[in-house]
């Protein structure tokens, strides 16, 4: 407070001032900040002169030059209007100067070039700033009246500014930033709209190495975690209180296989009072994470990750894909252009499957026996050139052209042999990926960094977890009030915008449809441009990390204000622009430092580890 009242001593208001600052505030004429007996600061008042008038959204105020006004900080002004007083909560877009002089000109001759002269009746400027409305209360659609009295905001503001208190289910996401260095106590969001009730899905989008998109999504994930494990030990047989399961499928190096390590990095003198700011007085890292990776192509181990412990291999043979309804997926990325091959995709699928439909109406699936020379992927891989040497009349599957047959061999080929890891080649039974749970558990962290080189299988793997939930959110067997959250970075290449493959058709449903049956994706990206609209559009709550001006400047973002723009082309590691729908401008917010550690970096030596070397070419 002192700070920004300055080196003049504050002033007291007379309680009888009225709201639209007729009343005196004293002889002693202070030109730096007033000091209310109620605690409030008076930092400015409203101007409204021709090209600043104030409107329903925005409106300026000027400051004395003893008040150190910041972009990003909170105020709250008050007008009469109608014999009703009315409260503006505001957060400042940009603080300008403006001289006395009517353009440069006068200021260049009133030195004559001089620049050590110093006029003995200099006229000062002033500063003013412009602010943009984000809450009326009572709520009405007018403007402040012009010399009504800026107040700067508090925590309790914030929290009415963003209708916080409008909230019946909040999730804290930061420290509401207030000014360069100031904060206005925690920012939240509303969980209706992230985990389905109003809405669903939260999206991320941010620059390479700046944008820290993972550490968000992973601090959301910790807050989720946290707020669901206090409900278990509180009601541990309430049916209705919150039940969450984090898949996080890690798509950089092995970042994400170190979560369950301290971050050496964390500073608890320097980082602490942030998490004690949003009430959390021991953090710690995620206890009981699980990691999978993909099985290597001679054994039954996983990758090596660089963990020795906690590491399962993931893996399908083709009786696998065959009776969990995945075979499709694994030729998406040809499906799409060429719809003769994709036919020819689906005759075999119906051909290798049998299906009884058992008395609960469930359809169960499993690999027919009397087709294929082996029950493998080996053996479809036999049986397509097999045909391939027959004519068409004498083909199990007729009506397709032999060119189909032999770029459905091709394509085989390929992933038979680049898959041997991922998919078995010569194995009745692989490790399928089990990612349903009865309760809340920790993350179940999936690696993809290791299929790097192989995107069709990446796009595999997003897709069997993505079936395996709606299947498993859909069936008889459904658990109640159970939610799934799915973390996915570089969205744009498993949901990319104008696609319509499979994969991502299967993505765009569950953005769409399956949020109310508690699949909710927390996505990112570094353009929102490039991904499904579909997807985009779905996300309930968007946040802008650090993010260039090319991508502000298209049409997924034309939302946003200018000033919302300028902000997200300038924010630091540790902030982020929060956007929910009943926000009229973006939450900017501070996100506390990792106690996680998300890199190998971070997670220091580990004795049991060994160095994660080139076994991607195993997988």
């Amino acid at each position: 407070m002192n700070a920004l009242i300055g080196a003049q001593e504050s002033a007291s208001v007379n309680d009888d001032m009225n709201s639209n600052g007729s009343g005196m505030i004293g002889e002693s004429k202070p030109k730096g900040a007033v000091l209310l007996s109620d605690g409030r600061i008076i930092i400015g008042r409203v101007g409204a002169p021709p090209q600043q008038e104030a409107t329903s959204s925005k409106f300026y105020f000027w400051v004395p030059p003893e008040v150190l006004i910041e972009k990003t900080q909170l105020v709250v002004c008050e007008s009469d209007i109608a014999n009703q007083t009315y409260k503006f909560y505001a957060i400042v877009d940009e603080v300008r100067r403006r001289s006395r002089q009517h353009n440069m000109g006068g200021e260049v001759d009133e030195s004559d070039n001089d620049l050590t002269y110093v006029p003995p009746f200099a006229n000062e400027g002033y500063t003013y700033a412009e602010a943009s409305i984000l809450r009326v209360e009572p709520s009405v659609l007018t403007s402040p009246l012009e010399r009504s009295y800026v107040v700067l905001a508090g925590p309790d503001d914030a929290r009415l500014a963003y209708e916080a208190d409008e909230i019946d289910r909040p999730l804290e996401v930061g420290l509401v930033k207030n000014g360069g260095t100031q904060l206005a106590g925690p920012g939240v969001i509303d969980l209706d709209y992230l985990l389905g009730a109003n809405g669903g899905h939260m999206n991320v989008n941010g620059a390479a190495g700046r944008g820290t998109k993972s550490s968000f999504l992973m601090w959301t994930v910790w807050m989720l975690l946290h707020k669901a494990r206090e409900q278990q030990a509180s009601r541990p047989s309430d049916a209705k209180r919150l039940r969450v399961v984090p898949i996080v499928l890690n798509v950089k190096n092995f970042d994400l296989f170190h979560i369950d390590r301290p971050n050496q990095d964390f500073d608890r003198e320097k980082h602490m009072s942030t998490w004690h700011e949003l009430g959390i007085d021991d953090p710690k890292p995620f206890q009981e994470a699980s990691f999978l990776a993909p099985q290597q192509r001679t054994n039954s181990l996983a990758v090596n990750t660089g963990r020795t412990k906690n590491v399962s291999p993931y893996s399908w043979s083709l009786s696998d894909v065959i009776s969990r309804d995945l075979f499709r997926y694994l030729f998406a990325e040809v499906d799409t252009n060429d719809p003769n091959f994709g036919v020819l995709v689906l005759d075999i699928e119906q051909m290798l499957t049998h299906e009884r439909v058992n008395d609960d109406g469930v359809a169960q699936r499993s690999l027919r026996l009397d087709h294929l020379p082996k029950n493998t992927f080996q053996g479809l891989l036999d049986w397509v050139n097999a045909q391939m040497a027959l004519s068409d009349d004498k083909r199990v599957l007729r009506n397709h052209h032999t060119s189909t047959w032999k770029k459905l061999n091709r394509r085989l080929l390929k992933l038979v042999y680049e898959g041997g890891g991922v998919l078995r080649r010569d194995d009745e039974n692989g490790h399928p990926l089990d990612v349903v749970r009865a309760d809340t558990s920790d993350p179940i962290v999936v690696d993809l960094a290791s299929l790097a080189g192989r995107p069709e299988l990446q796009r595999f793997v997003v897709a069997t977890i993505f079936r395996q939930l709606v299947e498993a959110r859909t069936g008889t067997n459904m658990i109640g009030g159970l939610i799934y959250l799915v973390v996915l970075d570089e969205l744009n290449r498993f949901a990319p915008r104008g696609a319509g493959d499979a994969i991502t058709e299967l993505i765009e449903t569950v953005a769409a449809e399956m949020r109310s049956q508690g699949i909710i994706l927390l996505g990112a990206q570094q353009q929102a441009s490039k991904v499904s609209e579909r997807v985009i559009e779905n996300a309930a709550i968007r946040v802008l990390g650090m993010t260039g001006p090319l991508e502000l400047g298209s049409a997924v973002w034309r939302f946003l204000s200018d000033a919302a723009r300028r902000k997200a082309s300038s924010l630091s590691l540790d902030e982020k622009l929060v956007i929910q729908d009943n926000f009229r401008e973006p939450m900017h917010v501070r996100v506390p430092f990792p106690v996680w550690a998300m890199n190998p970096r971070e997670a220091g030596s580990d004795p049991d580890s060994t160095p994660a070397a080139a076994d991607f070419i195993d997988a």
